[in-house]
């Protein structure tokens, strides 16, 4: 008689999480909608394939780009150095708040330092929902929820960025104000 091997269950490339899922909770709604798309780029990377980045260029209008999930982890998804840390605090930004910083859908982190890489917030959606399903597939669009604790990222990564040059700060704020 021949044995099969009994795997533990796992997504694709999420070798170290702070998630277990041989759980039945983690396949449910509030932690599958993180898990899922970090998975998902791991495998594109596995792949060869770059993420759709949508970033504004200089006239304020959404442009895709490409972003290796490299770059958009920190570090390659396969490494043996990364960790995927759910519903995390990214702590590189608690010298910015008073108080507790929330928590973010997924903060990759380096194990042999347990250093944060990056905080991101992700956002699991179907395209189209059921405002756009009855329109032509170039109006479809999808319903996208921006949470408190996302502003507090948000401000936080504005004052990461421009902490080190305050003019470039001033140049903005004075041309968006018109001073």
């Amino acid at each position: 008689m021949v044995k099969s091997a009994i795997f533990k269950p796992s997504l694709f490339g999420l070798k170290h999480s702070n998630r277990d899922f041989s759980q039945k909770e983690t396949w449910g709604k509030n932690q599958f909608n993180s898990s899922f798309p970090a998975s998902l780029c791991a495998y594109l990377d596995g792949k060869g394939l770059k993420n759709v980045y949508l970033k504004l260029d200089e006239n304020l209008k959404i442009q895709p780009a490409e972003l290796s999930t490299q770059e958009l982890y920190g570090l390659a998804p396969d490494s043996d150095n990364l960790f995927y840390a759910f519903e995390s605090q990214f702590t590189p930004y608690n010298q910015f708040v008073i108080g507790s910083l929330p928590r973010v859908d997924l903060v990759t982190q380096r194990i042999d330092n347990g250093n944060c890489l990056r905080g991101l917030e992700i956002k699991l959606t179907a395209l189209p929902d059921n405002t756009t399903c009855d329109l032509e597939d170039i109006r479809y669009g999808c319903e996208i929820v921006v949470r408190p604790d996302t502003i507090v990222y948000l401000a936080c990564s504005i004052i990461n960025h421009i902490r080190q040059n305050i003019q470039a700060l001033r140049f903005v704020l004075c041309n968006g104000l018109g001073l």
